[in-house]
């Protein structure tokens, strides 16, 4: 199931109405995992697929907007969603329908989907392209800086874990700003919501019933997609 783009910018931006975080975990959530769960493959990554024993069926493709990519043999397959080792293994299965013995592995060359939302109160909330090593608070630069109204001791991460769970880290971006607190940041990861709260009102588990228990209907398994950049700003 995707979060359609309007309902992930109406999480967004309701999102400000509500601060004050706590450290208790939101109904719905698991506990934070610190190793980055394995890459899924977007619309817009090159993958290169190696067959050892038939190296004229390897090729380097470009995942299209579909989210798909077209093989000789076994035709249109989807990758979007899939890590190396997912793909390579549908791959070998629908080879064998053709070959004996295929052996097949999946390399991805170039990432185009990395992107992330970050909204509440940021300068220009929305979806954004992220390259390279960057954090919480470097995604809130990209996103125009933070509002005189910003709760920045109190910025909340929210990224998919193991099984499409939403996982929940509160990041202390005022400590890393003043220089207490570098190693507080967090590494982003493709599809990772930053959200800056107000400095006023409520709790995030409040938020997260109204928000996203209600609105969105992901039944608590967190299992969204971002395929498009909404903000004109970085287009």
């Amino acid at each position: 199931m995707r979060w359609p783009i309007a309902l992930c910018l109406l999480l967004l931006t309701a999102c400000t109405q509500y601060g004050t975080i706590r450290e208790t975990m939101p109904e719905g959530f698991q506990a934070w995992q610190a190793t980055p769960p394995e890459y899924r493959f977007g619309p817009g990554d090159e993958i290169e697929i190696k067959m050892i024993y038939h190296p004229e069926l390897s090729d380097r493709l470009l995942v299209a907007p579909d989210g798909r990519v077209s093989l000789p043999l076994v035709g249109s397959v989807r990758v979007e969603g899939k890590t190396s080792d997912e793909l390579a293994a549908e791959l070998k299965a629908l080879y064998r329908r053709e070959l004996r013995e295929p052996d097949v592995t999946v390399i991805g060359r170039a990432f185009a989907s990395q992107r992330v939302l970050v909204g509440g109160e940021v300068m220009a909330p929305g979806v954004y392209t992220i390259t390279g090593r960057l954090g919480a608070m470097q995604a809130a630069m990209l996103a125009g800086g933070f509002r005189e109204t910003a709760r920045l001791d109190q910025v909340a991460l929210i990224r998919r874990g193991p099984d499409d769970k939403p996982m929940l880290r509160i990041v202390n971006v005022e400590a890393v700003l003043n220089g207490s607190g570098s190693g507080n940041d967090v590494p982003l990861m493709p599809h990772d919501i930053v959200f800056v709260p107000r400095s006023t009102v409520a709790e995030i588990d409040l938020w997260v019933e109204q928000y996203i228990n209600r609105t969105l209907p992901f039944g608590r398994s967190f299992n969204y997609s971002i395929n498009r950049n909404t903000n004109p700003a970085t287009q």
